[in-house]
């Protein structure tokens, strides 16, 4: 298989950034639409996975053969948006419909049981983050796809973004030289829309805010720079989950600080600070980055878009995350995202955990510090 070298395109800046694709192999030829199954119609679905699958489905790449939910109220809601599916009674029975592929965006303590039956059924995973609570599960879930010679992707949706792309692009050609610095701050009060409760136990979820968007975070930070030397963690769980965390990890010759909240409102940006400038990047922002050159005396928003030159929202990443697969499917290249990916995260959360302190929380007073000291260790 060829590798060729496409363009990530600076449309505001003039900038032409060189990214590594997978070059297709010659002869290639699109089949019928890969089918699939999809496993969870909660938060993640109704905002993203449904209106993805719709897209793919009209070009023709992927054609949903079936869904399932545990309540049935929220399966036909998926349904009313992809009329062609089925709803299966159970999930059992979604496995036994004709499909190539699953989508498991079922709540987390679900994803490796769910994905390694799967996989034993003979379908190609795609699993949303994390793919499991816990690096035991996730490797479960990896011998599994090695078992059956089944491909297993993760959901970390963020690495489809070109202007994440085009970030990893800039930090390997040097642009900004040798990294000095690197602050991460994700906040705000929570919004997201749970079905269930237990989106806030441990025991369901793996954990809070740091396992929850924190997952997002420290994938990109692992991918761009690498793992990391040191680990230092402080969070405010007293017995629950944590609404606030502080990471800071050390790079080589930087340190990155990274701070998340539930119920903190910030400017949600992260920024890189390097000898000779900065890239600075909002979170979620598919396109734009910042861009300050030392010496310049300018600052500048940079737009990228992938080579073909078609702007790229948020739902269009889930499109590419599960285009990724498919074509790995159909055509064997490599994943753009494989599992692998999604274990090294969940290493690196496990082992924020493990070195887990109180945070410094100074409206406390000393006798409800000792009180909360005392159940901190206990996790619901």
């Amino acid at each position: 298989m060829g590798v060729c070298c496409g363009l990530l395109q600076g449309r505001e800046a003039g900038l032409s950034i060189p990214v590594e694709t997978e070059q297709r192999p010659a002869g290639h030829r699109e089949d019928e639409p890969v089918r699939l199954v999809l496993a969870g119609c909660g938060a993640v679905t109704k905002l993203y996975y449904a209106e993805a699958l719709s897209r793919l489905q009209s070009r023709g790449q992927v054609a949903v053969a079936g869904i399932f939910d545990p309540e049935a109220k929220q399966a036909a809601l998926v349904q009313a948006r992809l009329p062609s599916a089925k709803v299966a009674a159970s999930f059992d029975g979604l496995l036994a419909m004709d499909a190539d592929v699953a989508i498991i965006a079922s709540p987390p303590g679900y994803h490796a049981d769910q994905s390694i039956q799967a996989l034993e059924a003979g379908l190609h995973v795609l699993c949303e983050k994390p793919m499991a609570t816990s690096c035991s599960e996730a490797d479960r879930t990896l011998a599994a796809a090695a078992a059956n010679n089944l491909l297993l992707a993760t959901g970390l949706v963020r690495r489809q973004f070109p202007a994440t792309r085009s970030i990893k692009a800039m930090l390997e050609g040097g642009m900004i030289g040798r990294l000095r610095s690197v602050s991460c701050f994700e906040g705000g009060s929570f919004q997201w829309p749970v079905a269930s409760m237990s989106y806030f136990s441990f025991a369901e979820s793996g954990g809070g805010v740091l396992q929850d968007i924190g997952t997002h975070c420290l994938d990109l930070l692992t991918w761009w720079f690498g793992e990391p030397d040191e680990i230092h963690y402080a969070d405010d769980a007293m017995g629950g989950v944590e609404a606030n965390c502080l990471v800071r990890l050390r790079f080589g010759g930087f340190d990155a600080k990274v701070r998340l909240s539930r119920d903190w409102a910030r400017p949600n940006l992260y920024r890189l600070e390097g000898e000779r400038g900065s890239i600075s990047w909002t979170v979620n922002e598919t396109e734009t980055v910042e861009l300050a050159l030392n010496g310049s005396r300018t600052t500048g928003f940079v737009s990228f878009t992938n080579a073909d030159g078609r702007s790229r929202d948020f739902v269009d990443a889930f499109c590419d995350q599960i285009s990724g697969l498919v074509d790995a499917v159909r055509n064997g290249v490599p994943l753009s995202v494989p599992a692998s990916a999604g274990r090294n995260v969940l290493d690196l959360v496990e082992g924020c955990y493990a070195r887990r302190k109180l945070m410094d929380m100074p409206w406390l007073g000393p006798e409800e510090l000792l009180n909360f000291a005392a159940s901190a260790g206990t996790r619901q």
